[in-house]
């Protein structure tokens, strides 16, 4: 049984991943920013814990909640979406997706090098997005939030080379859920599904870099 920990556990891909884990048998450990919105969650995890991914301090007490439990995967799902374009451009929101979509995995994952460290065989999985592509954008818009998705890209890149354990950036696909308005083709189960069925594939050799849940390799 392995313990995962889950950001953003509390609706969407972050939930599905949470009924996922469960469902086989692991220890959940699912995190949300808003206590108010955790009951789902709280039917399917083992444990529910308070994370602000932009506040240290709730970053620290994270930590010091968990204890000395080994983390065998932590998910970094935790991430906004807010549309812009150059007319509504908001610098403040842009840096606000900024520092939630990439310095929030980076300061966890940092905070959490010892959980990781205790666990026989770590890794650590970003949920990131095809549109922080650079290459593979061919629409424009979005800054804030294609900026944000690029920087977790490359901070991904910089912890497989820094940290001893795999550390993969994955795109879950075009999801219904609330961040888009509910449109797309994929379910949240069945982007989790997608993406667990990518997980079991991967090993220490396929670290720093990008995937689409269906299997393929994407361009930075």
């Amino acid at each position: 049984m392995a313990t995962v920990l889950v950001t953003g556990a509390n609706r969407g891909i972050g939930l599905a991943f949470a009924r996922a884990f469960a469902a086989r048998g692991d220890r959940v450990i699912g995190t949300a920013r808003r206590a108010a919105d955790v009951t789902e969650l709280q039917q399917v995890a083992d444990e529910v814990l308070p994370l602000d991914v932009t506040d240290d301090d709730s970053v620290s007490a994270l930590t010091l909640a968990i204890g000395e439990t080994p983390i065998d995967l932590l998910v970094h799902n935790a991430g906004i979406l807010v549309r812009d374009d150059l007319d509504d451009l908001d610098p403040a929101v842009f840096m606000q997706q900024v520092e939630v979509n990439a310095l929030g995995p980076l300061r966890v994952t940092r905070a959490l090098r010892p959980h990781l460290a205790r666990a026989a065989a770590p890794r650590i999985v970003c949920i990131t997005s095809r549109m922080g592509s650079i290459t593979d954008n061919t629409s424009g818009r979005m800054y804030g939030y294609r900026a944000s998705k690029a920087a977790l890209n490359a901070v991904v890149k910089s912890l497989s080379i820094d940290l001893p354990w795999p550390v993969y950036a994955v795109h879950p696909g075009w999801v219904a859920t609330r961040m888009t308005d509910h449109e797309g083709p994929l379910t949240p189960d069945q982007s989790v599904a997608n993406m667990l069925a990518l997980l079991d594939r991967l090993g220490p050799e396929h670290t720093g870099r990008f995937f689409h849940c269906e299997g393929h390799e994407l361009p930075w």
